[in-house]
């Protein structure tokens, strides 16, 4: 492939990955404006994270398998339309039961991408380049992330909160447009991938089956943060949107700084991408306690987040892009992060409508008191998952 037909490949999937982050973090910020106009309640918030999260890991399972047998071009687009047709009904009606209908369809068209992205991205890339594409690629998370945050802001105190969904739907239309012009039309296939024994015996590798809890408790928190962020600045701290929309900001950039130095990190740690993930969960439990106490100050809370946010990146990317790379062999990457995936969002589905009920009745100490034990949890898994000795496929001994 000549490079420039490779860089316009790869931009074509950098731009879809974070237009579907714009697409969902608007609600972020949106949250507290539709709470205080009455459009819906906290428990219907919880309820659209739920439901978005559960249909986006459901999603997973159906569109990892299929990922690895359409094109990116036909997946991809498919899933920018729905997401853009989703975003606009809810912009359009502002109504709770059509809003939480549309999210939960903007959580199954949403799953419809990384996966064949990653599959794509991997064979663009010889052996010795792929994790850091993948790497790259995974930036558009936070790229999106914080434009996500930053439209959303900027745009419901001038224009209201239905153009907090109908301008990122507008965006998804055109990448949408964008993706089926420039990403391939037909899959590449490895030659392993003919084989479904090697397919079979990869995805029942041991290592892959643990690492589903600590993707599970890892969705539960990074979601979190991302659904609950702007609620708890305004609940605690009493501040206007104008001010909550500063101290929130913390998140997606730190997000965004986690996934830019994590292929350093990846080197320092010798390419051991689950000694990337234990060092940042026991970051995030640590600044998870200040979080747990009353009377921290609103700046130092933010901080707290972003550098959960931060940490929370890193583990991402370990599970959701590095790891599921070394199945490029076995011709099944797509549906190894479908898997994945599916665990982080059935995790965050199931947060989202627990700490929603919680929190129509408690603060939110408990909520963070939780998500610490879930750090330790995790990280006691990937611990033992790292120093047990589980014998590697053939095809998982060669580097991504």
């Amino acid at each position: 492939m000549k490079d420039s037909a490779r860089r316009f490949r790869f931009a074509a999937a950098y731009v879809s990955y974070a237009a579907v982050y714009i697409a969902r973090m608007n609600l972020t910020i949106a949250a507290p404006a539709l709470i205080e106009e009455g459009i819906l309640s906290a428990w219907q918030i919880g309820l659209m994270g739920g439901v978005f999260f559960l249909l986006y890991s459901l999603g997973q399972l159906l569109n990892g398998w299929l990922g690895d047998i359409f094109s990116a071009r036909r997946m991809v687009t498919a899933g920018l339309l729905l997401t853009a047709a989703s975003n606009v009904g809810i912009g359009l009606s502002l109504q709770a039961d059509n809003a939480i209908c549309l999210w939960a369809l903007n959580g199954f068209a949403q799953s419809m991408l990384w996966g064949p992205l990653l599959r794509t991205v991997g064979c663009m890339y010889p052996s010795g380049k792929k994790s850091f594409a993948a790497s790259v690629l995974g930036s558009s998370i936070g790229v999106g992330s914080v434009l996500g945050i930053a439209l959303a802001a900027g745009t419901i105190p001038a224009l209201g909160v239905r153009y907090a969904f109908l301008l990122p739907g507008g965006f998804a239309f055109l990448s949408a447009g964008m993706s089926f012009l420039l990403l391939p039309a037909e899959p590449r296939r490895h030659k392993r991938a003919q084989a479904s024994e090697d397919s079979l015996h990869a995805l029942l590798n041991p290592q892959l089956l643990i690492l589903l809890i600590p993707a599970l408790c890892h969705g539960i928190l990074k979601e979190g943060i991302n659904l609950w962020a702007a609620t708890f600045f305004i609940d605690t701290y009493k501040i206007d949107l104008a001010s909550m929309s500063f101290y929130v900001f913390a998140v997606p950039l730190l997000s965004l700084a986690g996934r830019l130095v994590y292929m350093p990190l990846y080197q320092l740690f010798r390419r051991q991408e689950h000694i990337v993930s234990i060092v940042s969960l026991g970051i995030c439990a640590v600044c998870l306690i200040p979080l747990c106490l009353p009377g921290t100050p609103a700046g130092a809370a933010a901080l707290c987040l972003g550098m959960n946010a931060a940490a929370l990146s890193l583990v991402n990317a370990s599970f959701l892009t590095i790891y599921p790379m070394k199945y490029q062999g076995a011709g099944c990457v797509s549906r190894v992060v479908g898997l994945l995936d599916f665990a982080t969002y059935a995790g965050a589905g199931i947060g989202s409508l627990v700490y929603g009920k919680h929190l129509e009745e408690n603060g939110y100490a408990g909520m963070f008191f939780s998500w610490m034990l879930l750090a330790a949890a995790a990280i006691l898994l990937l611990g033992f998952i790292q120093h047990s000795g589980m014998k590697q496929f053939r095809f998982l001994r060669k580097g991504a």
